[in-house]
Parts: C-alpha cells; structure tokens; sequence
C-alpha cells in the first residue's frame, strides 16, 4: 500500500437549488472572487465562513460526485462550470491545489485494511470461496465441565 496519495485542496460553494448554484457560475465568470460568494450564498455553515475551504482531501473523503468533479478539475484556480449534485445540494467547486501527499497514520492504517479487504473480496470471488455457519449448531450454549470439587481447589 502506496504511503502517498494524490489528494486535492478545494473549496466549494453549496446551495439549495440549480438556478442559484447558476447564478453562483455567472458571478465567477464575471470575475467575483469565489471567497465572498462562499460566504454570501454558500448553505455549508463549517466551510463557509472560510470562503469554503474544505482543506485537503483524497478519494474516499467526500460523497462520490462530489469527488469525481473536484478530481476532474486540472490547473490551480478552475472551477466547474456546471452545479455538481448530490445528497446535500448543488455544489460549485474550485481546485486551489492538487499534488502528492503523504498519508497520516490513520489514513496509512485506514488504506492497508481497505486494500486488504479488497484483495480478500476479491480472493474469495475468484476461488469460489463458500462459508458456512454449520459450526454454530454444535458449540455448547453451556460449559461442559465436570463440577468442580473443593479438594481439586484447595491445592
């Protein structure tokens, strides 16, 4: 497992419906700066008060249209041209960077057991691996232990 990954440092301006996210568009082609919008428009109360900044992220952070979108976007300062949609509203992204990033510890330790359960997943579609739950009807629900007498404790 790579102890790097591409990760991207976006911010985005989200919104209720399509005709605002629009307008939102409209404003960033007539040259709006992207921060105040966020500010001014943007329904994401923890990203909007920071101009939308969202930090740094990689694949697996966000819910996936969103992340198809934000990855999509190429040179520093591009934003998407359309409102992306998704579960929370209508979203208008902008890359601030894109670069190879060292993983932290628990993104390091949270890819080696994705990467294993992928592969096991995998392992088991490829050989036919079946599993059965047999084993259950003959554990004992109770110990079967002789009762245990005074003299075997008192040594």
């Amino acid at each position: 497992v790579p102890a790097t990954q591409t990760q991207i440092w976006a911010r985005h301006i989200l919104v209720s419906d399509e005709a605002i996210a629009q307008l939102v568009i409209d404003k960033l082609k007539e040259g709006s700066d992207f921060a105040a919008l966020a500010q001014e428009f943007s329904q994401d109360t923890g990203s909007a008060v920071n101009g939308g900044d969202l930090g740094w992220f990689g694949t697996g952070a966000m819910v996936p249209e969103f992340e198809t979108a934000a990855f999509a976007l190429e040179k520093t300062g591009d934003y998407t041209t359309t409102p992306i949609q998704s579960q929370f509203g209508f979203h208008i992204i902008q890359l601030i960077a894109k670069q190879e990033r060292p993983l932290s510890a628990d993104q390091y330790e949270t890819a080696k057991s994705k990467a294993f359960s992928d592969w096991l997943t995998k392992a088991r579609e490829e050989y036919g691996v079946e599993t059965f739950d047999i084993w259950k009807e003959h554990v004992p629900a109770e110990p079967n232990l002789p009762p245990a007498t005074a003299s075997a404790w008192a040594s």
